[in-house]
């Protein structure tokens, strides 16, 4: 926005260069006009930005995501912080767009006033360049080295730079689209389209510069949902892989031992388990949990824990998990450099310490990023204290929704107890992903919001500015439905090369990763999410760019060509 703010003025900045002011003048002018604009611009924002953070944190204490204990406060800190880059972000975009105005001659600068300047900057160019570059390499790793659930860790800033770096492309790639889209757009729009062309071709500064927030918002948008989402569905399935259990018990209080027995014991089962969950990490030998938010602990029952679990003992015996015991995957083991009888140490859910013995190694899919532990060992260091549910594994001769009668009349009989198919825990996981995905969707609305607004803005600020040369081209004989349609069609080139443009960023991720996860070229999601988004941007295009153009050819044509630019 400041880019194009400062080159609409090259002409006031010729004539100051012409009339005597030094590029160190014109570089202390725009500089101070910047911070001013910047400083009253931040000091504005800092009572809505702390009503959206409060409103933005209530929504995730509803969800669970931000824990009770825990309060809003915004403190000077992160609002000077904000504040500084804010400023700084735009002294450096103002001094950066203002670097030519200030460097050439002033015979020069007002010869150059009508006239394009350098397609692309080399610092611009080289930062286009690196963005690429560490999105491309990125994209290696997530498809090369990052595996299971830790695909966004990687993914999702491959996302973002591969997005910058397009966006920072725009100058040059917005000459690639006009010229790819220029037949069709002659072919239906005739002369009207003809002019949008020339307009296109002519001041692809101008369009670049919309060019880039349309790139952000198209490939931001879809990307890190789509990403989610896939991941999401890879997810899932891995889960649904390793729930082996075909029916769920629940208990109103807790479940004894003694009803996991008899349980483990009626005909058509061939295992019953307490099963408890919780998360925790491994402080001894040191260690690092996927993406660092620790590994997932599942308390069982010895006696059926191989029923229930998707593992395959390799080492020592699952039957001995009992008391302070642990169960390791066997390269996880490795890595610790532990063995059968080494104790290790966990911190639990609770942030205390428990120093476990490794009773067993088991052999597991990659994703089953698991320690199992005796399920009353772990429910002691859980919210509720103790095993509330039994998973019950039906042998090969009995059919799950028969084992799930059979249940439900054995524990008919017990007061407080329940009996449900697998997917209650399916269901459950789908929920703890939906809310755990809100801070992610939050992010993307403000990534989005931030480049609609950008949009909008360079748009109407672009296109007011050009009220003079409409008013010229009104008294060469065009009518004013023709230069709205004119300025419509340059808008829809604008729409569709930016969203093509943001869609080729993005294919660049996705379809790797989903190829990985799911073995399917498309990516996981509903194909409304990339038609609404699309959708939208052009709506925010033809709408930012229609409603100034009306506005500017409200007046007499005569009048509006004396208009100063």
């Amino acid at each position: 926005m400041l880019g194009l703010s400062i080159a609409q003025r090259r002409q006031d900045l010729a004539l100051l260069r012409a009339v005597g002011a030094t590029p160190r003048q014109l570089r202390k002018l725009i500089s101070r006009e910047t911070l001013l604009l910047s400083v009253v611009a931040t000091a504005l924002a800092y009572f809505p930005g702390r009503f959206l953070g409060e409103f933005v944190f209530d929504r995730l204490a509803e969800r669970g995501i931000a824990a009770d204990g825990v309060v809003f406060h915004q403190g000077w800190i992160p609002a000077v912080a904000a504040m500084a880059v804010a400023i700084l972000a735009a002294l450096a975009g103002a001094l950066g767009a203002g670097r030519r105005a200030s460097r050439i001659k002033p015979a020069q600068a007002l010869t150059e006033v009508s006239v394009e300047g350098k397609l692309i900057g080399g610092g611009r160019l080289l930062l286009a360049v690196l963005f690429l570059a560490a999105g491309i390499a990125l994209t290696i790793v997530t498809i090369a080295v990052i595996s299971g659930p830790l695909t966004p860790a990687t993914g999702a800033p491959a996302v973002i730079l591969l997005a910058i770096g397009f966006a920072l492309l725009a100058p040059v790639l917005t000459k690639v689209t006009t010229f790819a889209v220029q037949w069709p757009v002659r072919a239906l729009g005739g002369v009207t389209g003809q002019l949008a062309v020339l307009n296109a071709r002519g001041h692809s500064g101008r369009l670049a510069a919309v060019m880039g927030p349309v790139i952000l918002l198209t490939a931001v948008s879809t990307g890190m949902l789509y990403l989610q989402t896939t991941n999401d569905e890879a997810d899932r399935r891995s889960f649904a892989d390793t729930l082996v259990a075909d029916a769920v018990v629940t208990a109103q209080d807790r479940v004894d031992a003694d009803l996991v027995a008899r349980i483990d014991d009626l005909p058509g089962v061939a295992g019953a388990s307490a099963y408890v969950s919780s998360v925790g990490f491994i402080e001894h030998p040191e260690d690092s949990s996927p993406a660092n938010e620790g590994w997932t602990l599942k308390g069982v029952t010895a006696e059926g824990a191989d029923a229930i679990t998707p593992v395959e003992v390799t080492a020592g015996d699952i039957a001995d998990l009992h008391d302070d015991t642990v169960a390791v995957e066997h390269q996880h083991a490795d890595r610790l450099g532990v063995d059968i009888g080494d104790t290790i140490t966990l911190r639990m859910g609770d942030n205390t310490t428990l120093h476990v013995r490794v009773a067993a190694l088991f052999a597991a899919q990659d994703d089953y990023d698991t320690l199992l532990l005796p399920a009353d060992t772990l429910a002691a260091h859980t919210t509720d204290g103790h095993a509330k549910r039994i998973l019950v594994k039906a042998d090969e001769h009995t059919d799950p929704e028969r084992l799930i009668a059979d249940l439900t009349e054995v524990t008919s009989a017990a007061g407080g107890l329940t009996v449900a198919g697998r997917d209650v825990l399916l269901e459950e996981y789908d929920d703890q992903k939906t809310t755990a995905n809100f801070a992610i969707y939050i992010m993307v609305l403000m990534i989005a919001g931030y480049a609609a607004i950008t949009v909008i803005n360079t748009l109407a600020s672009s296109t007011t500015a050009r009220r003079r040369e409409f008013g010229l081209q009104r008294l060469a004989g065009s009518t004013r439905g023709q230069v709205l349609r004119m300025v419509g069609l340059e808008g829809a080139i604008l729409a569709v090369s930016g969203i093509a443009l943001g869609t080729v960023a993005v294919l660049g991720i996705l379809v790797p990763v989903s190829l990985k996860r799911l073995d399917s070229v498309l990516p996981a999601g509903s194909p409304w999410v990339y038609v609404s988004t699309a959708a939208l941007t052009v709506l925010l295009t033809l709408g930012a760019i229609l409603l100034p153009a009306w506005r500017a050819t409200r007046d007499r044509p005569a009048e509006a060509a004396l208009t100063i630019e």
